[in-house]
């Protein structure tokens, strides 16, 4: 499983459906997302709150930070270096509206597992054509731990902060400006 499938399987994994259908997984948390993708390892941040997602990545030296709105219907992709935004608007032709939908996504649950000496409910969810693991706490309702069914991805959700997360996480700082063409990047 790639980062752009990750990134997809965490989006289905933590809001709700786009039918309007409360997800299990829902809630409002922060937690550090420890991804070991072939034997390399990284680490993530990310928050959860009210429906809305934020995900921290640092790849080398660039930071990507992502907001996922589906109150809005938009996702907002933040360059922190170079104090930039995108702005995408969700559409179910995009692809992403599409993954999150119950349609494409299905979950089973095949049993319960002990992870970090937390119950958990195991399921077994297929996203589209890729299928994984995920094991979630009983008593949270919180993601524990995510596997590929080929055991090449594991991800780990450690430092879990349960409660409400500050709105300013889900927009874009106001000193940032909006990106409107490739120009301005080469600017910088």
């Amino acid at each position: 499983m790639g980062m752009k499938e990750f990134l997809l399987a965490l989006v289905c994994l933590t809001l709700p459906s786009l039918a309007g259908a409360q997800n299990v997984l829902s809630g409002n948390y922060s937690a550090d997302l420890v991804t070991i993708n072939m034997g390399r390892k990284s680490t993530s941040k990310v928050y959860l709150g009210d429906g809305k997602l934020r995900t921290e990545v640092s790849m080398g030296p660039v930071q990507v930070v992502t907001i996922t709105r589906l109150d809005e219907k938009v996702v907002y992709i933040l360059l922190p270096v170079q104090k930039m935004f995108v702005e995408k608007p969700l559409q179910e032709a995009d692809g992403l509206l599409s993954y999150v939908s119950d349609k494409n996504t299905t979950r089973e649950l095949v049993g319960t597992e002990p992870i970090k000496n937390q119950p958990c409910d195991k399921y077994k969810m297929a996203l589209r054509d890729k299928v994984f693991y995920v094991w979630i706490n009983k008593s949270t309702q919180i993601p524990m731990q995510m596997l590929s069914v080929d055991n090449k991805t594991r991800t780990e959700w450690d430092n879990v902060q349960i409660g409400p997360q500050p709105t300013d996480l889900f927009k874009p700082p106001g000193d940032f400006q909006k990106f409107t063409g490739a120009s301005e990047i080469q600017k910088q």
